[in-house]
């Protein structure tokens, strides 16, 4: 075959091929069995009653439910397009090993933590910059601030008192000896926080003066330092720092998870075969 021939020819294959793909593709739209169409995968009917399943979802389940499920399904298969290697079928095909909700789920959970949430990082000044604008929300009411010494028996706990009273630190004594994972360090409780049986221990107890051991179970006594009893008390920065860089974290999470998904939509736009469906989709709002 002379080489004008071929090229020629190539024009005439590759629109064969595409009208192959074309009607192989419009094949799958009719195929009753099928849901969804999401880049290089196709969702199939079996594919969403094991999803439902697996989220305790069964078949007469409110419609609201297996929307979530459906859409939780495309999200999921849309992260895959990204994640799974190799050369893109000609047509979407089966989910294949990935149709197992648990396997499909730990596999999109890691492909996750590595495209998106490795990315998140919240700085010290994030952190204390949330904790300015927000103090009125660490605001607690009347309470007592104290430390405590958790011992484990008589012998410990005379031991302890001794130390205390010769004029060892309470936070000294209370790391040579406290079970409780604080360690003595001080902690604000209100008033309806703490126990009955301590809470007029701690009203009445002079300030700056260690408690006689209390027995708090059958193995194990406290001992008291009573800082501060006040009207109102905002935890300094250290104390909440944890918390805050907590929920900063999963908002920049959210943030990076939408940003991401968008991309993928764009990249792999879903079609999904509304009339196909087991149930009458009705989408959420925010």
């Amino acid at each position: 075959m002379n080489r004008r021939l071929l090229r020629s020819l190539v024009p005439v294959l590759l629109l064969g091929l595409v009208a192959c793909r074309g009607a192989g593709r419009e094949a799958l739209r009719r195929d009753p069995a099928v849901l969804a169409l999401v880049g290089r995968f196709r969702v199939e009917r079996p594919d969403f009653e094991a999803a439902a399943r697996y989220r305790q979802a069964g078949e007469g389940s409110a419609p609201n439910l297996q929307s979530r499920i459906l859409d939780g399904l495309v999200e999921e298969v849309l992260v895959l397009n990204d994640a799974v290697n190799g050369t893109p079928p000609a047509l979407p095909e089966p989910l294949g090993p990935y149709a197992d909700p648990a396997r499909r789920e730990a596999f999109v959970a890691a492909a996750l933590q590595q495209k998106v949430y490795a990315k998140v990082h919240v700085t010290d000044g994030e952190v204390a910059a949330y904790y300015r604008e927000h103090l009125p929300e660490f605001e607690r009411g009347p309470g007592v601030l104290f430390r405590e010494i958790l011992l484990s028996g008589e012998a410990q706990a005379r031991e302890a008192r001794s130390l205390l009273r010769q004029g060892h630190s309470f936070e000294d004594v209370a790391r040579l000896y406290s079970l409780s994972p604080e360690r003595g360090a001080a902690q604000y409780f209100t008033y309806e926080e703490i126990p009955d049986s301590l809470r007029e221990v701690l009203r009445r107890a002079p300030l700056g003066v260690p408690t006689e051991p209390l027995r708090a179970s059958a193995d194990t006594l406290q001992i008291f330092l009573v800082e501060r009893r006040l009207p109102h008390y905002t935890p300094p920065l250290e104390d909440v720092a944890p918390q805050i860089r907590l929920t900063l974290s999963d908002a920049a999470g959210e943030r990076l998870y939408a940003e991401y998904l968008e991309g993928l939509r764009r990249r792999f736009p879903p079609e999904i075969f509304w009339d196909k469906l087991p149930f009458a989709y009705r989408k959420e709002t925010p």
